[in-house]
This record gives C-alpha cells, sequence and structure tokens, in this order.
C-alpha cells in the first residue's frame, strides 16, 4: 500500500464516522507515524506504508475511530503558533480562547511598567505560555487544582523556555496566590453534566474537572467572580471565556458583583459572545499578602 493509497482509505474511513475535515486528519495520523513535516508528505506519496509502519498507522486509526481526539493522538496541538505536548490529562485548547491571549497583550501595551498575570485553570499552560512568550517583561502566575496538568503545564513551560516567569500553583482559582496581579485570566468550565452528556464523543474524553461548571454553568464563574476583587488591583483586567449560551447570565453576575465596573462582551470568529472583559475601577478588598 502506497502512502497516497493509505492517505485516500484513510479519508474515506474518517469521513464515513462523520468525522469533519477528514482528509487534513488523515494526512496528520500519517505524517505523525511517519515523522514527516507537509513536505515530505507530499513527496513521498509513491512510498510504501508496509510491515510496524501500517501496523503502527492502523492503530492510530482505530483509536480516532472511537472518536478519541487527534490531539491525544499525536499528542500535540497548535495554539497561538506554538507547539504545546498534551495528554487526556488536560483540555485541548480551541482557536478561539486565542481571544483570551490577544485581550491581555492589548491590555499590556497600554503599561510601561511590568505586568503581573494570574491564569486561572492553565491546564497544559497555553494562555500562560502564550502571554509569556508575547510579553517577555511580564511575570505568570498559573493556578490548577490538578498535579497532572501542572506536570504537563511544566514540560511545556520549559519547552518554550518561559520556566522563570511562569510560575506554577496547585490549588483552587485564585486562593493559592501570594500577591495581587494587574489581570486575571481564564478559561474555565461552564458545561452542565447534561451537555456533557449530548457533546460530541470527543468532549467526552476531556478531563471532566476541566468541562463541568456545574448544574447552571456557572458555578465555577460565580466563585471566580468572588474571588477576584480580592486579588485584582485597582485599573486592572478580568478577562474571561464564556459560554455563549450564557452571555445573558454573565452580564447579570457581572451587574452583581462589578457594579460601577466598565465591561464588555466580544464576540469571537463565528460571531457569537465569548470573551468577557471586565475593567476594575474600585479598590479591591484588602488580603492578607
Amino acid at each position: 500500500m502506497t502512502l497516497r493509497h493509505a492517505w485516500v482509505s484513510s479519508q474515506r474511513q474518517l469521513s464515513d464516522q462523520g468525522i469533519c475535515d477528514a482528509w487534513l486528519e488523515a494526512e496528520v495520523l500519517l505524517r505523525h507515524t511517519l515523522s514527516l513535516d507537509r513536505a515530505g508528505f507530499f513527496a513521498s506519496l509513491s512510498q510504501k506504508v508496509e510491515g510496524k509502519t501500517r501496523e503502527s498507522f492502523e492503530k492510530l486509526m482505530s483509536r480516532r475511530l472511537t472518536r478519541e481526539p487527534l490531539a491525544y493522538i499525536t499528542g500535540h496541538r497548535e495554539f497561538f503558533s506554538l507547539d504545546l505536548e498534551l495528554t487526556p490529562d488536560v483540555l485541548i485548547p480551541r482557536q478561539e480562547t486565542e481571544l483570551l491571549v490577544e485581550a491581555v497583550i492589548e491590555y499590556a501595551k497600554t503599561h510601561t511598567r511590568p505586568i503581573t498575570i494570574a491564569d486561572v485553570g492553565t491546564g497544559s499552560g497555553c494562555i500562560a505560555i502564550a502571554i509569556a512568550v508575547a510579553l517577555p517583561s511580564a511575570t505568570v502566575l498559573a493556578t490548577d487544582l490538578s498535579p497532572r496538568a501542572l506536570n504537563i503545564a511544566q514540560g511545556n513551560c520549559l519547552k518554550h523556555h518561559v520556566e522563570d516567569r511562569v510560575h506554577l500553583l496547585e490549588g483552587d482559582l485564585l486562593n493559592v496566590l501570594d500577591r495581587p496581579v494587574d489581570v486575571v485570566v481564564s478559561n474555565p468550565p461552564y458545561l452542565t453534566p447534561a451537555e456533557i452528556q449530548t457533546s460530541k464523543e470527543e468532549v467526552k474524553h476531556e478531563p471532566q474537572i476541566a468541562l463541568l461548571g456545574g448544574e447552571e454553568g456557572t458555578d465555577i464563574l460565580t466563585k471566580l467572580f468572588n474571588d477576584v476583587p480580592r486579588y485584582l488591583k485597582p485599573g486592572g483586567l478580568l478577562c474571561v471565556e464564556i459560554d455563549p449560551r450564557r452571555a445573558n447570565a454573565t452580564r447579570s453576575l457581572v451587574q452583581k458583583g462589578f457594579a460601577g465596573c466598565r465591561y464588555e462582551i466580544n464576540q469571537d470568529l463565528v460571531g457569537v459572545e465569548r470573551i468577557l472583559k471586565v475593567w476594575t475601577t474600585e479598590h479591591p478588598s484588602k488580603v492578607p499578602f
């Protein structure tokens, strides 16, 4: 079987299972199996795929056909032009989450001094690392409840040489911080149990702790909002990815918890409300730093 034949055949299998972008996923799986870049892949389409190589590829295909996410099979995902290593212990970064990074970078441009950012629920470290790479003078405090997630984040920090500026902290939300920060950024869990059950099969492979936002989908968001005034500096920015279906509920929470503060909810690339920004105007409550 040639590489071209394997590509065409696997495209068909993936497509028959309702997997979108079957041609691209088949290519990625073949390239991963053969350790080829795109140029090498297209230059090798007449190459034979036999023996252990074919067996390895078929095992990867079998995993994908059971709807295991491609990123977990290859162990990699690109985020903000950075290659990140992943395992099923962390949420798979999505393109819309890059908007959080862009918002923090935009905010940082308004400051001449170095800023400190808290990334809440860091997972793979994607947000924290992307921010640290883009803002060489920034310090990022990245928190997560999961020691396994923090282990993955540590590896990604080392890979992108930001381990001296991204400080990984194990704990719940903001309660492990030892200092106030200029920015709080987060992609918190926001699905309900029922929504997880009706989600795509791929989503069910991701860690529940990174998905489940309580019975209403806003439990973690509410808890985060309650913590923010104690840790965010006056004039600071809170930037959160939200569930578009709960934009109005989010507005109510903001109006209740951040009365008098300016806020906005921005749309993502497909035109749904996705990114909440809140600028603090009042002095936060004193905390024992």
